[in-house]
């Protein structure tokens, strides 16, 4: 699974570098890599995806553009000239990366997003980022969980039209890449997915349920700690997952 997970992300980023304007907006790779499909769903909406020096951030960008999106991919140093320079954006992506969030300055760019009422979807990082910004506390994991699948269970209450989750099992397996973790959100946002305790590769049963996905309770905003861009995760599920993104837009 490692050495798939690795050809993937490699085919997407030579996808990116050899990719011209006469290619048709969306075409690349699957998560399984075969021909993307395009959909219509989210055709006309723009994104902004900030990268924060992650590998993973091409088969994302892939990933988004499979819903129809069309996607601007910067690197986190360019966001803010980016931002500026777009006319209108429909949703703003936190990519993964190493490290803390503390080490990008995230709370800045989360910032400038809120007072332009940008919607956001944070993935690994971006997640972490949203809870320090509102005020929440991340700790440590103490066996870091990189390149582990994992179970994570969706809150009932969070599967509902609307959610990140919607139409998705209530139960499925994730791809996780993490050494931090939420260990207390703030009161405006609320965990809609949990990796319980007790499962295979995890030694960190000591830190109970990890927080798994976020959603803040009055602003268009959503995270997810796994990576739904991952080859460990179901791609019908990760697309689906970006796809419902685009319902924080109140598309």
């Amino acid at each position: 699974l490692e050495e798939a997970e690795t050809e993937l992300k490699a085919s997407a980023c030579l996808n990116a570098v050899t990719s011209d304007s006469a290619t048709p907006k969306g075409a690349g790779l699957n998560g399984t890599g075969g021909a993307a499909k395009e959909d219509e769903s989210c055709k006309s909406r723009q994104v902004l995806l900030i990268d924060f020096e992650d590998s993973f951030v091409h088969t994302l960008a892939n990933y988004l553009r499979q819903t129809g999106a069309t996607v601007t991919t910067v690197r986190h140093s360019n966001a803010a000239r980016a931002l500026d320079a777009m006319k209108h954006v429909d949703l703003a992506v936190l990519s993964p990366g190493p490290g803390c969030p503390s080490d990008f300055n995230v709370s800045h760019h989360i910032k400038r997003l809120v007072d332009r009422k940008i919607p956001i979807f944070g993935v690994c990082l971006g997640l972490q980022s949203l809870v320090e910004h509102f005020g929440g506390k991340l700790a440590q994991l103490e066996y870091p969980m990189h390149g582990k699948p994992s179970k994570v269970e969706v809150d009932a209450k969070c599967s509902h039209l609307g959610s990140i989750f919607q139409g998705l099992p209530t139960t499925f397996r994730v791809a996780r890449y993490h050494s931090l973790y939420a260990k207390a959100l703030p009161d405006c946002l609320v965990a809609t997915a949990l990796c319980p305790v007790g499962q295979p590769n995890d030694l960190n049963s000591g830190s109970g349920p990890v927080v798994m996905a976020i959603q803040h309770k009055t602003l268009p905003i959503a995270a997810v700690q796994f990576h739904p861009e991952s080859i460990l995760t179901s791609p019908d599920h990760g697309v689906q997952m970006l796809r419902n993104a685009f319902l924080l837009t109140g598309a």
